[in-house]
This record gives C-alpha cells, structure tokens and sequence, in this order.
C-alpha cells in the first residue's frame, strides 16, 4: 500500500479497513510531488543537455521585483550593470535591465465625445437584461468561497473573473454612481483577496464613490473594506481583529494507540507530510517554513492596513494586541467609519446622490451586473488576441466518474486547449492562470512538456493565484514567466514516499491478510500487514531520493538555475510569492492584468493598445443546473455529495500535492465545515 505523497492518500485497499477508526484525520491531509523518469537524476548536467536539445534557455540574470505602488529605490550594480530593486523591507532583488516588465498598472481614461455617444447608442440597443438605471449602485456581497475559473449563468456563487470584470465596467459605466459592497467572511485565500483589493483601488480612480458595509469581520474582509472610501458596521457586528494563526495536525500519537506503523522516507527537510504521519509534536524545520509565512502575510496585513488608515505600523500592531472587540471604540479609533445599519448606510447613499427618501435607491446586483457585456460600455479590447486558459483544482490524468464539471483540471482536457492554441495563428500569447496545489504527478508532467513546446512558439506567462505549489508551480515552471501575487503559496518541491504496517491493527480487529507472490519485491506495495524487508526498504529510499532528483533538476532547467542553487529553494519548502520571486522561482509580481502586460510586451503589442482576452475555459452548465436554477438546494447537495465522492476516490501513481495542512490552514477551506467533516465521516466509513 505504498505510494509517493506529498501527505498521504490511502489507496482503496485499506480505505475500508481504516476509515471508519481515523477517516476525518486521514482526510484532512493532502498529497505530494515527484516526477516520472526521464533522465537520470545522478547527473544533473546531462540532464540539462537533454532537455536543452528540444527548449529554449532562460535568461540566467533574471529575477524578480515588485510592482506594488509602495516607494522603492533603484541601484546599478557596479560589477553586474544590473539594476537592483529594494522591495518594502529593503531587500534586494535583481532583473536585467533588458528584462524589465511593464507593471500592468490600471489607468483611467475618460471617454472622448465620438465614444461617449457611440456607448449610450449602445446602451439603447442592449438587451432588456443588460439595461440599467441611470444613477444606479453597483452592490455585491462577497462572501464565502470564490472560484478562480469563470462560471455559467446558471451557477451560483462568486468568480473571481467577472468580480475583477464588473469592477472594470462598473467604473467606466456612466449608468453607475458607485459601488455598495457588503463584505462578510470568506473562505478564499490571500491571492485573491490581493486581487480584489487592487481592483477596489483601481475602481477608485474613475472618481466615483465604494462605500463598504461589514455585519461580520475578520482580517481578510477588513483588508478588503480598508481599502474602501468608507467603512460601516451595524452595532452588533462581529470583528475578530486579533492577529493570525498557522496550525498543523500529527497523527504519531493516533498511529501508535490504533497499531499502525507508518514507515516514512522523507525527502526534503520542510517536507512536513512525511512528519504528520510519524511526529507528536512540529520539526523545528516545519516550524520555520510555517513561521516564515505567517511572518509575511501578517507582515503584508500591517503595512497595507497602516498605509489605508494612514497609521504607523506599531500603532496598528498595538490595537491588534490590545483585542477590541467593541465597534464603539473601532469607531473612536478610526478604523471604521460609523456604526450604520444597512437600510441607514441606504439612506446614506440616497442622501448623498440626491435622491427622495420615499423612493427605492436604483442598484444593480452582481448577478445582473454581470450579465453587461464589455461591448456594451466600449471596452471590448482590440484586434490582437491572448489566450487565458484556467487551470483550477487538484490535477488528475483523467476524469473520474464523480468529477464536477470545472471541479479540477484533467491534464487531457488541458492539453487539448493547449495543442489548439499552439496550433492557432490568432493568439499572439497566452496566459495560463494557476490557482492549484497539485496531484497527479504525471499529468503534471505532462502538462509541462506540452506548455513548454507552446512557450517555443509564442509568448506563454503563468498567472498564479492563491497557491500554485507542487503540481501547480510543476505546471508554472514550463512558462516563459512567472507571475504571482506577494501572498501566494507557491514552491514545495520534495517528496515523501511511505506504507502503513497495518499488521498489529489486524491482529486487533482479528483480520488477516496472506498473499502468494512471484518476484523479489512483488511484495513491495501490497503487504501491508508486516513492515519492510531490509532489502525492500533500501529499495524504497533509493526510488524516493530518485523521484526528488528529477523534480528538483527540472525546476532547476526550467528556471535556468544550478542545481545547487534550486536546491537551496527546494526540499519541499512552501514560499510566499514575495519570498519566491527573491528566490528566483517566480519572475514578477502582480495579479492578471500585469500578466496581461506582459504578454503584450513579449508579444511585442505596444502597452497602450487594447488586446482582447479569449477565455478558453469558459464552463457549460449542467442539466441539474439549468433545471433547477441558481441556488437550488437539490443543486448543492449533489455538488456537495460528488465532491465528497471524488475527493474519497484516489488516483494511482505519484502525486504531486502541496501539504493540505497547511493549505487548510492559511486558507481557511471550507473542509473545517463540520457538515462537511460528518458527511465525509459517514461516507467514508461505508
């Protein structure tokens, strides 16, 4: 029962055996990273020469720098004649001067006579649901999850496309005054919260008003209405303004009482799936990695927040740990900016827009907002196409029975899109849009090559969102560059290889397993009740570091890096996006409009012409949707169940997964639902 995991997944053979005893614990971790061979790992130079044959080198002075709009200094290095750029906390990071990127910074424009009147033409024309009031607030509720892939009419929820699109219309859109947010608690991660901030800001720039109403407020939502021109909260709002937390999980102690045995070779020290497994307590490298990151987004929080409230970071530091809870004294404090209830915070905006206060303030919700094409407001783009494709979710080779339409992405489906675009002579680039921890190694593997021959033949960027670790930076590294936001998880090359001795749990639950073998290690993943051989166990280790070899080479040729130096960044450590880019792993900093940027300046569009974004991953709705409509229950439920089912049904083979723990954590998923836990409990246990 063994298998390489970047966590650990039960294969189907015990997951009846074990589930019912430790089914929420097993669930709760995710999988690895390795890769399928292809050269051999003992030498890395003929490695580099094998690939070097076929692919294009990078750069090897290239790195990263920051394009937020905070203040940086710039110095020519006299023995490089490069130019070094000092990022918030002084640190440097360098780029050749050749290989500056353009910051993909939105700028307002007002519209000219000819076009103001071609738009309001327009507008006569459009549908009757495209049609809004004159005067009207844009009002959204986000809240709960946010999906980084587009979405059909007929489903529910939020995406993050049409959230950053309708931030872009809303503020070109004469028929709206400004934007009424109600921000409630989410379950998304700091990727997009950074990239929703940035359009809340951008938004601003049109002149017209974000007003932001909170009933239910923690650290990410107050990120988000920070950045608004003002702030409200009912008198009885919740605010859990009290810092960030970081957890992990071990299940040594639970092994032991139960009689399992697991037997762990753990390459790379911050491979801390391996030691969930075996521990009682956090490795001091585990504590690093996981110290390091909760550093830097509590770090990024404080800055941000500060700048908003025009604040020094220690006077914002002192009111986190002083605990308030009470909105009165947020209000005296100035972190809020009055206490309202929603239908005041209303009457606030009819007042301010000069309406009646017997008549209804005219608003327009995201889901009708949403249905407004570009065309509609003149800003349909231009002649020249890139090409976005979306990859989000766990990654498998094939769809299994239980997949939901857009739920993860299947390596031939991807690479179906990817060979019709390298085939196409319409896209002068493409943009790969990354939001996933990982899975299936080989599909990983295959994905690359095929991003790697499309990078031959046009420009390709990687867009990273919330995380794009193991399988997901495996994906990102076949690209010509690396975008990624400051907070997003990103790296965790290393591998953890293991098998449960299940035999003492046997001998307690009375079963008993024999198995006739031809083959001197025929036995190897099938003899789960007694431990290794030592001869097995040798051969173990020696596949394990081999898996690791070849991951780590091939980020290093792909990011034209020495080995010694990938190694460095590898042994399954996880980076914030800021950290990787210092590292080398990642190219820029940013969200997808300076991955747009970039691929025009690759593609060699100036910046100040329009291109249009083909989304490639546009998402048909089901029967079951359409039937039912948007918000069904019947809806939910059966998406609900098949996540469930698919998430119980494992792939075999190597996977290539970031640490669920931590990803669970940081990201607040929405598997610390209990519904969730207790459902996943009784299904597993059948």
């Amino acid at each position: 029962m063994s298998k390489l995991l970047h966590g650990c997944h039960l294969t189907s053979i015990h997951r009846r055996s074990c589930a019912a005893i430790l089914s929420k614990s097993l669930r709760s971790i995710r999988v690895v990273s390795s890769l399928q061979p292809q050269f051999s790992p003992s030498k890395p130079q003929n490695a580099l020469s094998y690939f070097s044959s076929s692919l294009h080198r990078r750069n090897l002075s290239l790195r990263a720098f920051d394009s937020s709009s905070e203040t940086k200094s710039d110095v020519v290095s006299e023995e490089t004649g490069e130019k070094d750029y000092k990022d918030d906390d002084g640190a440097l990071s360098s780029t050749s001067v050749a290989e500056e990127f353009p910051t993909g910074d939105f700028e307002f424009k007002e519209m000219s006579g000819w076009m103001s009147f071609v738009v309001k033409l327009r507008m006569l024309i459009a549908f009757p649901w495209e049609r809004v009031r004159k005067g009207s607030v844009f009002t959204m509720k986000l809240r709960g999850q946010i999906s980084d892939q587009l979405k059909s009419r007929f489903s529910s929820g939020l995406s993050l496309p049409q959230i950053c699109e309708n931030f872009i219309k809303a503020a070109y859109d004469p028929r709206i005054s400004g934007i009424y947010l109600h921000i409630e608690p989410l379950s998304c991660g700091w990727g997009k919260v950074e990239e929703i901030r940035r359009h809340i800001l951008d938004f601003k720039k049109s002149g017209k008003f974000i007003v932001a109403y909170a009933p239910a407020c923690g650290e990410k939502e107050y990120y988000l209405g920070s950045a608004c021109d003002e702030l409200y909260a009912p008198p009885s709002a919740y605010f859990s303004l009290y810092g960030l937390t970081v957890q992990a999980s071990f299940l040594g102690g639970v092994f032991e009482k139960v009689g399992i045995e697991p037997q762990v070779q753990r390459i790379g020290k911050y491979k801390s799936a391996g030691d969930q497994l075996t521990r009682k307590t956090m490795s001091e490298e585990n504590c690093e990695m996981l110290t390091a990151l909760l550093d830097n987004i509590y770090g990024n929080w404080l800055d941000k927040i500060s700048s908003a409230k025009g604040k020094k970071r220690e006077d914002t530091e002192n009111f986190i740990n002083e605990g308030v809870y009470q909105v009165e004294k947020l209000k005296e404090e100035g972190w809020i900016t009055n206490i309202n209830y929603d239908d005041e915070v209303i009457s606030i905006l009819k007042e301010r827009l000069g309406q009646p206060k017997d008549k209804n303030l005219p608003m327009v919700d995201y889901r009708k907002y949403s249905k407004v094409r570009k065309w509609t407001l003149g800003l349909s783009g231009g002649k020249d196409q890139i090409a976005v494709i979306r990859a989000s979710g766990s990654i498998s080779r094939v769809r299994s029975p239980f997949s939901i339409p857009g739920s993860g992405i299947t390596s031939e489906q991807f690479i179906e899109k990817i060979r019709s675009v390298r085939d196409s002579k319409r896209y002068k680039a493409v943009i790969i849009r990354i939001d996933s921890p990982g899975g299936d190694a080989l599909a990983s593997d295959l994905m690359w090559r095929e991003i790697r021959l499309l990078a031959a033949s046009k420009p390709v960027i990687a867009s990273m969102s919330d995380v794009a670790a193991s399988g997901g930076y495996y994906m990102a590294m076949g690209a010509g560059t690396i975008v990624a936001e400051n907070l997003t998880l990103t790296g965790s090359i290393g591998v953890v290889t293991g098998k449960f001795n299940l035999g003492t749990l046997y001998e307690k639950i009375g079963f008993n397993k024999e198995i006739i073998s031809r083959g001197r290690f025929a036995e190897l993943t099938a003899a789960e009740q007694r431990p290794f051989r030592p001869d097995e166990a040798e051969l173990f280790a020696k596949s394990a570091q081999n898996a690791y070899k070849q991951f780590r080479d091939k980020a290093a040729f792909s990011r034209s890096m020495a080995v010694d130096k990938m190694e460095e960044n590898a042994q399954g450590r996880v980076w914030t996006g800021k950290d990787a880019a210092s590292r080398g792993l990642v190219d820029a900093i940013g969200g997808l409009s300076r991955a747009v940027a970039i691929a025009k300046q690759k593609a060699n569009i100036p910046q100040d012409r329009p291109v249009t974004l083909v989304e490639l991953s546009r998402p048909s709705p089901t029967v079951s949707e359409i039937l039912t409509g948007i918000g069904s229950s019947i809806v939910g439920v059966e998406r609900t169940l098949k996540e469930l089912l698919q998430d119980l049904t494992f792939s075999n083979g190597v996977q290539a997964r970031m640490d669920g723990i931590l990803f669970q954590k940081l990201e607040e998923a929405s598997d610390s639902n209990p519904i969730f836990t207790l459902v996943k409990d009784y299904l597993s246990s059948l």
